[in-house]
């Protein structure tokens, strides 16, 4: 079946791969409780798994958001175009417009050749941030900076945290509507460095870069782990 955020492959030149997606089929409702300031953006997460999804491969690297897309224009088609070296694009146009000529474009980024996992062990992990994190409180202060999460991206059930770094559960997905990696269990995931007890100064922060993501769907228990890094100097 198509991919939700790829489902029609447009003709291309050669070496290229380009997919196109309507922002009011069956994308929608994989997005539409990720809400931001009132208007439903599609969420960082989504870019990584439409563009693994377009390309078919799960590793990108140097993947910068450019510009905000809110999908809720009539009319709305979102792409994902993949050059034969691995550059891939997401844009957006209005259906029947000059959708070359005018599309916004969103996200930018590389795809290579699949990485290596690194196994966590969870349990060591939360014997070392053993502090509880209220959930509930943890959304609330998401939602007073703009972050007005739907109950679909409201995943996490517990946490722990501290300052060196978090863990969180999630629930268990037992349907991904055609998703390899849910963008709400990876948006979710991202929400889980919010048990760091990191300050915030009030404004409605959004992920601006990913240096490197390895993605790859999963059943059963979904756990989250953030640790903080600090870069020399």
């Amino acid at each position: 079946a198509p991919h939700p955020f790829a489902q029609r492959r447009l003709p291309s030149s050669e070496g290229a791969l380009a997919f196109r997606a309507p922002a009011a089929g069956a994308l929608h409702p994989l997005v539409d409780d990720h809400v931001v300031q009132g208007r439903v953006i599609f969420p960082g997460a989504g870019y990584l798994e439409m563009a693994t999804a377009a390309a078919g491969a799960r590793t990108l690297q140097g993947v910068y958001f450019l510009h905000p897309l809110a999908v809720e224009a009539p009319g709305l088609l979102v792409e994902c175009a993949v050059s034969p070296v691995g550059r891939f694009e997401v844009r957006s146009g209005v259906a029947g417009g000059a959708f070359e000529d005018g599309a916004t474009v969103h996200c930018v980024g590389t795809t290579v050749r699949d990485g290596t996992w690194q196994p966590v062990e969870q349990a060591a992990v939360r014997s070392s941030h053993s502090r509880p994190v209220d959930v509930s409180a943890l959304y609330d202060g998401c939602y007073a900076v703009g972050l007005q999460y739907g109950p679909g991206y409201r995943t996490l059930t517990h946490a722990w945290g501290g300052e060196p770094g978090a863990l969180s559960r999630l629930r268990s997905r037992t349907m991904h509507d055609g998703t390899q990696v849910h963008p709400a269990d990876l948006d979710d995931a991202l929400c889980t460095s919010g048990a760091m007890g990191l300050r915030s100064d009030g404004e409605t922060r959004l992920p601006f870069a990913v240096d490197d993501a390895l993605l790859q769907g999963t059943r059963g228990e979904l756990w989250a782990v953030c640790a903080r890094t600090r870069r020399p100097g």
